[in-house]
């Protein structure tokens, strides 16, 4: 196997180990926005309101998501611009650097590559048919909602992938490359690994968990034609 072939098979086992620290953020995103609006409902003199509604549920989906792109802007921008990897790619022992000088960016650069990916996911999200309340729905007018962006944006996040490219729409916008780390530190140490495996299990159930009550309660807006 060429060199090439393997940075990109690491590069997909990164995406992966990135994707579940994300589930981590949401989840902590919601769990916060669930105990704050639980303590502001205890405190209301209407105590016999329903609790759980579709409006809680959206809201925990939205704060799940602020809290992800959050780390996302953080793990792969700003993290990476200075230390050269996200957690992902540290753990399979990848580097992103600039395509001239081989060293990482640093913050500028690697926030400017974090905040694509953010806004790419972003309105990826929106592309998913369940009406997700993404950040970029709640906070831009009506009038400026695009659906085709959403399938846009997730053609240029997956295309790369399924075509194996070498590089990504962000390192292109960024100028970075990924390669092989070197030295002792590059990759995470086996103790670290354990705690972030013990983290990524509880994001996945807590993601789980908030995306089963959506659904849940967004499907007793949807009406079914009658067959018989």
């Amino acid at each position: 196997m060429t060199e090439s072939r393997i940075i990109r098979q690491l590069r997909r086992d990164a995406l992966g180990q990135d994707a579940l620290l994300f589930s981590a953020a949401f989840s902590i995103g919601a769990l916060g926005y669930f105990l704050v609006e639980s303590v502001r409902r205890a405190s209301d003199d209407d105590r016999g309101a329903e609790f759980w509604s579709v409006t809680l549920s959206g809201n925990l989906i939205l704060a799940g998501l602020v809290a992800g792109e959050l780390f996302l802007v953080w793990n792969n921008g700003w993290r990476q611009g200075v230390r050269g990897h996200s957690i992902g790619k540290h753990r399979v022992g990848l580097a992103v650097v600039d395509v001239d000088s081989g060293r990482p960016t640093g913050p500028a650069r690697g926030l400017l590559r974090g905040l694509v990916m953010a806004l790419l996911l972003d309105l990826a999200a929106a592309a998913i048919p369940v009406g997700l309340p993404t950040v970029l729905r709640r906070l831009t007018p009506e009038s400026w909602h695009i659906g085709g962006a959403a399938y846009v944006a997730l053609l240029v996040l997956v295309v790369p992938l399924l075509l194996q490219a070498d590089r990504g729409f962000a390192d292109r916008v960024a100028r970075t490359q990924v390669v092989r780390g070197t030295g002792p530190a590059a990759v995470t140490t086996e103790r670290r690994t354990r705690w972030l495996s013990v983290i990524e299990v509880l994001g996945v159930a807590g993601l789980v968990a908030v995306a089963l009550a959506y659904i849940v309660f967004f499907a007793q807006l949807m009406r079914f034609p009658h067959i018989f």
